[in-house]
């Protein structure tokens, strides 16, 4: 068989199964993203015993605006800043900031695992939220899937006294305002650039970061009591130039795992690629006991994979063809 013909059969053959292509890249893309956000989640939860929330949020996004708004240029020009909802966009930014202050706040007093995986509920609440706000059906599987989650919560919580501890509250109202923001998204991102999204949300942290830092920060009574108070109450502190390089380090995670996420899921089916999402659970666990020796219960594990597989059906039924997606590739954009 000549090389011509070997070359020919090949490029035939790549043109029968592109999907297949996008797909392998797409799922490499995502899962990549995930991962160095995992780290980001680890050196956060480490760089917040000793610096305020606001302060990190702040200087990581001076960091992340800069290759974000390369992105911008890349993909379509200045002209994409022009949105058609600049006051939902400044919205979208507000309550992702809200999200992950409630995020980061309970990694300082709870496991990584088990804020990761309160945190998932998120695709389960765009569901109720769906529901209730814009009114779309839901059967009842995947309504019996949105309980199951929330079953795979009180599972990981475990048994109490009919008392839920507050940082338990925190990475659940994470969730919910990352819910929120998924169902504008889903309003905006159909007219905008995932950069311009990206560009804007970022914009938003870092100037509401500073104000917060500038007015919230410094109460150091209030932040004596509990280890989430003080992530977000302490004095802001120069940074030594290890942990600097640390907070650029999560500046540029935040911008290359959008960009991962964001490709991600332009060239692949949400369907196939979404699930991939979840590999930051394991991942969870793993950074958990490598770097603070955390070990799940088995209730705990059993929460943690009743949540994982919960979200994974909720998000195969919403990408059927002949079902209205509750969700889109464009909300996980919002992860920065």
């Amino acid at each position: 068989m000549t090389t011509n013909l070997k070359q020919g059969l090949l490029l035939k053959g790549a043109k029968l199964h592109p999907e297949i292509d996008g797909s392998v890249q797409g799922i490499v893309l995502i899962t990549l993203g995930i991962s160095v956000f995992s780290i980001q989640d680890v050196l956060i939860r480490t760089l917040g015993s000793t610096y305020p929330g606001f302060e990190i949020m702040f200087f990581r996004g001076l960091v992340a605006i800069v290759p974000i708004f390369v992105f911008v240029i890349f993909s379509g020009g200045l002209e994409t800043l022009k949105v058609s909802h600049p006051w939902l966009n400044i919205l979208r930014g507000l309550v992702a900031l809200t999200s992950y202050t409630f995020y980061y706040m309970a990694l300082q007093a709870l496991p990584l695992a088990v804020s990761t995986a309160i945190f998932f509920l998120s695709p389960l609440i765009v569901t109720l939220l769906s529901v209730i706000l814009l009114r779309e059906t839901v059967g009842i599987r995947r309504m019996a899937a949105v309980l199951a989650g929330f079953v795979g919560v009180m599972m990981i919580v475990g048994p109490t006294d009919g008392d839920v501890s507050a940082e338990m509250i925190l990475p659940i109202l994470a969730a919910v305002a990352y819910a929120i923001s998924i169902i504008i998204t889903r309003h905006i991102g159909k007219s905008q650039t995932g950069s311009s999204l990206a560009f804007y949300a970022m914009s938003t942290f870092i100037v509401v970061s500073g104000l917060a830092g500038l007015f919230l920060g410094g109460q150091t009574d209030a932040a004596s009591h509990h280890p989430s108070i003080a992530f977000l109450l302490r004095d802001w502190v120069v940074p030594t130039a290890g942990d600097a390089f640390l907070i650029a380090v999560c500046g540029v995670i935040s911008a290359f795992g959008f960009y991962c996420l964001a490709q991600g899921y332009r060239i692949s089916p949400v369907s196939v690629v979404a699930p991939f999402e979840f590999v930051a659970m394991p991942l969870a666990v793993f950074w958990g006991f490598l770097v603070w020796a955390e070990v799940p219960s088995g209730l705990t594990l059993s929460g943690i994979l009743v949540i994982i597989f919960s979200g994974i059906y909720v998000l195969q039924r919403e990408a059927r063809p002949d079902r209205k997606r509750l969700t889109s590739g464009r909300s996980v954009r919002l992860r920065l």
